[in-house]
Parts: structure tokens; sequence; C-alpha cells
């Protein structure tokens, strides 16, 4: 074999290699943290389902001022949201939509947990008695 064709297959490889390498996991962009509770991200409208809601939330609960999400995803790495309208609709809801951003190749799947902070909208959850749903989930959270 050639000097260059050497040369090519190991340029073929090492990008293979940093293309299929896994990226770390994020949450609003900033590598996971399992032991905070992430903020969640106040947006105008909660955009609707597109390409980058591809997670299945598998469970939600409120432990103190924190909502866990166990979220089923498919792929390495990649960034997760959690985003709210910030008000209680008519039907005394605040709702929340996660979104999932840079889905990777891999094929692998993994079920984590993740913590996000409820502190901010205690006060409006109880002053509306409103109850707190994950849209696209069943979940209908009491949170005093």
């Amino acid at each position: 074999m050639h000097f260059t064709q050497k040369l090519f297959l190991l340029f073929v490889f090492v990008s293979l290699k940093s293309f299929c390498q896994q990226k770390e996991l994020q949450v609003n962009g900033k590598t996971i943290d399992y032991n905070v509770c992430h903020e969640i991200k106040i947006v105008k409208q909660l955009p609707e389902i597109s390409s980058g809601f591809i997670c299945d939330i598998r469970d939600a609960q409120i432990i103190d001022d924190c909502i866990e999400i166990t979220i089923a995803y498919g792929g390495c790495g990649g960034n997760i949201e959690l985003m709210t309208e910030n008000n209680v609709d008519k039907n005394s809801v605040l709702q929340l939509k996660a979104r999932w951003i840079e889905p990777s190749m891999c094929k692998s799947l993994a079920l984590i947990k993740i913590f996000f902070d409820l502190k901010p909208y205690k006060e409006l959850v109880k002053e509306k008695n409103a109850t707190i749903k994950i849209t696209g989930t069943n979940f209908e959270l009491f949170y005093n």
C-alpha cells in the first residue's frame, strides 16, 4: 500500500471516530448536573411539535421544589430543555413542554432522570390553584 493510501485511510478512520464519538448530555446547553434542579425556560409561545421534539417522557413527579422527569430517548448526548409560557390557562393548568435538541446518529436507547426548578412558579400555581401538565403526557401534577 502506498503512503498516500495509508494516509487517506488514517484520515478516514480519525474522521469516523470523531463523528461517531458520543457527545455529552446537556440541559439548556450546559453539561447536565444530576445534583441540581435545572432552569425551566420561559418562552412567549410554546412551539409546535417538530423535529426537535424527539424524546418520550415516561414519568414525572414533584419532589420538594423540583419536577423530576424520566425521559427515554434515542441517541447519545444531545440537549434537553423544559419550557413554559409562565401563565396559567383557562383550565387552571401551567403547561410545560420538553424539547430534545441535537439528536445524534447513535442508535442507543437511554433512560435518564432530570430535575427542573419549580420555585419560580410556586406562587403562580398556588394563587391560581393550578396543576402542572407536561404537553404530550397524561401527567397532571399538584404542587403545593
